[in-house]
């Protein structure tokens, strides 16, 4: 735990610097000083832009903490604690959340709202005891809000939450604060100092209350509470809100007034279930039930009892196929109930009765060289095409082609033919944009890549490289020289940037990530190891928040307890590749990277001097695997279908809702896949 306060550190706080140029504040005039104070506020949104993606990353943890069904607890002292029972207290009516899932801890307890406690702000043994009080777990988030960042209650309380689990956050107005350091998310709002020296409650405190706002909101718009910008959650307890709820419905629904009142009447003034009535034609109660199966989400069900309505007109129910699957997976979560299909077109998810498994669009490989005999770098563009088609009856329907640092006009000719093999595939996984996964690559780190073909970072080098076809990413070690300008030209030309095969210490991790690199290749592959005072970039891509975890879980290229590690450290990031090479989905004993000569022996791909070569392993496996390891179901489906998906920019081609094609597989509770539905045609696999 950290120390109490510092008399000579606080008078080095930002907050807490005098600003010679008010020195005669007390003598101005009223409109003077009014004019002063309204002008002055204006750094707080300049601060609150330059805390956006903190902001972001801590949304997202508060967000999958309340998935999971946990609470949004704040926590603070004085004017910082008052702001954060005030959200606390607002999000009942606004969001109509569950009494107890957003709540306040104030020092000195709910009677300090009102008449100061000063000195319980020193307490850090009371923060702790508040959190323990409450019985605070591993499923909570637990914010810490303090403006100097230092205050002892909010450090004890969540150094404590820290210890009973829970993802925790700290929001200040300083820079590398005492409670920055303490959590999963720090947010650090930097204001500068205050027009009174030293008082909180005005810059501080705006900027403070404005990012409680923007937290509970955005995780609340995530949690499915709006439907657009549209308070849908809201609770009609007085003329003003009944007034809002009926504009709101009959605005979602196009109902006549007499309709819509009927509707939240029957409905008990719930405007969600009452537009789920309305569009859908159903009982208060069967309303309800759909949106339960829709985790509380109205769009999706209104989409789907459109749909329904939709296909209903053109054509009878009766000629509807249900599947008997017990779940689908939909825009990253598990909906529960069957599917059915019409036409070759999904009409319905989420019906009620029996049924098992779980159907899902199909996976995302974000790394693959090659697969079923064929070589990417030396593929022509039938054997590209061939390959799709094989990847496809492994569940793959889309994937990004990497290829190895080699000679230019090697990868030059590669990316050209995988370019047209995109441009005439009408079958088969869809090719996405190429990775080129060097050749800025570290020497020392260069794992199966040709040392003689890798390049010190060069910028017209990097031109000619993009210029050679679709590039949709680059793997770069960012601790070459040069390699920081690289990343900045590749992010601002729309092409993302993936950090490995490097020697990166902790630090040269970090300014790469700033730089803009939003990835980690293959993590703990080709990289230095992790060590107690040495992160490398292996450990820093675990604690930031705004970095995919790309992992090869093919049973050779990661233990198993570091495979829990990364899901578990970088919780909500990890993406499953296979890095899979021409040897994989073939029995083959030799198979060829680009230039290199792999030798494939007891499920291991090397090169002739034993170095890890790629993988033979599937995609597929790799999700059986991870799910066997304990990773939650949910969990290893996103890390193969959505955060994949989202990473390279096919989102929609992995949603699986009614209106789409019915071209899905389904998997067992083990995530083995049993079926494939291609064309609304069931075909059970063996």
């Amino acid at each position: 735990m950290n120390e109490p306060r510092d008399a000579a550190e606080l008078r080095l706080l930002g907050t807490e610097q005098v600003r010679p140029e008010l020195d005669a504040l007390d003598q101005m005039t009223v409109e003077d000083l009014v004019g002063l104070m309204c002008f002055d506020v204006r750094q707080v949104p300049d601060a609150l832009a330059a805390a956006q993606g903190a902001i972001a990353t801590a949304v997202k943890g508060v967000v999958a903490q309340l998935e999971r069904g946990g609470r949004l607890i704040y926590v603070g002292a004085g004017t910082a604690g008052r702001l954060g029972m005030l959200d606390a207290a607002e999000a009942g009516p606004t969001f109509n959340v569950e009494e107890g899932q957003v709540v306040g801890i104030l020092a000195g307890g709910l009677n300090a709202f009102g008449v100061p406690v000063e000195n319980a702000e020193d307490d850090s043994d009371g923060g702790a005891l508040a959190v323990r009080d409450l019985g605070v777990t591993n499923i909570d988030c637990v914010v810490g809000i303090s403006a100097s960042g230092r205050t002892p209650y909010v450090l004890g309380a969540v150094e404590e939450a820290h210890r009973l689990g829970a993802v925790t956050v700290g929001v200040s107005c300083n820079v590398e604060t005492p409670l920055s350091a303490d959590v999963d998310h720090p947010i650090e709002v930097v204001v500068g100092p205050e027009l009174i020296a030293g008082s909180t409650r005005m810059n501080s405190g705006t900027a403070q209350k404005l990012v409680l706002n923007v937290i509970s909101t955005a995780a609340m718009v995530r949690l499915g509470k709006t439907y657009g910008n549209l308070m849908v959650d809201v609770r009609p307890t007085n003329e003003k809100l009944r007034d809002r709820s009926m504009r709101i419905v009959a605005r979602i629904t196009g109902a006549s007034h007499e309709d819509v009142a009927l509707a939240l009447g029957a409905s008990q003034w719930r405007p969600k279930v009452a537009c789920a009535m309305i569009v859908g034609g159903l009982t208060a109660d069967d309303a309800e039930l759909r949106l339960h199966e829709y985790a509380g989400r109205l769009r999706p069900v209104l989409d789907s009892l459109r749909m329904t309505s939709t296909t209903t007109r053109r054509r009878s129910t009766s000629t509807w196929q249900r599947l008997g699957v017990g779940a689908a997976f939909v825009e990253g979560t598990l909906v529960t109930g069957d599917v059915a299909i019409s036409d070759g077109e999904i009409v319905a998810v989420g019906l009620s009765g029996p049924g098992s498994g779980v159907a899902v669009a199909g996976f995302v490989d974000a790394q693959i060289n090659g697969y079923f005999g064929i070589d990417l770098l030396n593929a022509d563009v039938e054997e590209v095409l061939t390959m799709g088609d094989a990847l496809l009856r492994d569940g793959v329907v889309a994937y990004q082609p990497t290829l190895i640092t080699s000679d230019f006009e090697l990868l030059q000719r590669a990316a050209s033919r995988i370019d047209e093999a995109r441009r005439l595939a009408t079958s088969g996984a869809r090719i996405l944009g190429i990775h080129l996964e060097g050749p800025f690559l570290s020497p020392r780190r260069a794992g199966t890549h040709p040392v003689h073909h890798l390049r010190p970072p060069d910028l017209g080098h990097l031109e000619a490289l993009l210029a050679c076809g679709e590039i949709s990413m680059m793997t770069i070690a960012p601790e070459l020289p040069g390699a920081l300008d690289l990343i900045d030209f590749c992010v601002h030309h729309g092409v993302a940037v993936s950090l490995g095969h490097s020697a990166a210490t902790g630090e040269e991790a970090r300014r790469g990530f700033d730089a803009g690199a939003s990835a980690v290749t293959h993590i703990f592959n080709a990289m230095e190891p992790l060590s107690a005072r040495s992160p490398g970039l292996a450990g820093v891509s675990l604690t930031r928040g705004d970095v995919t975890v790309q992992i090869i879980a093919d049973g050779v290229h990661v233990s198993e307890d570091m495979l829990r590690m990364a899901f578990r450290g970088a919780h909500g990031r990890c993406i499953l590749v296979s890095d899979a090479i021409a040897a994989a989905g073939v029995d083959r004993d030799v198979v060829q990277l680009g230039d290199v000569t792999v030798l494939i022996n007891n499920g291991e791909a090397r090169r002739v001097d034993g170095t890890l070569a790629g993988s033979i392993g599937k995609l597929r496996d790799s999700l059986i695997r991870v799910h066997s390891l304990g990773i939650d179901s949910l969990d290893a489906l996103r890390s193969v279908i959505s955060r994949p998906g989202h990473l390279l920019g096919v989102g929609e081609l992995v949603s699986l809702r009614p209106g789409s094609p019915a071209n899905f597989f389904v998997l067992d509770d083990e995530l083995r896949i049993t079926a494939h539905v291609t064309n609304g045609d069931l075909a059970t696999l063996a």
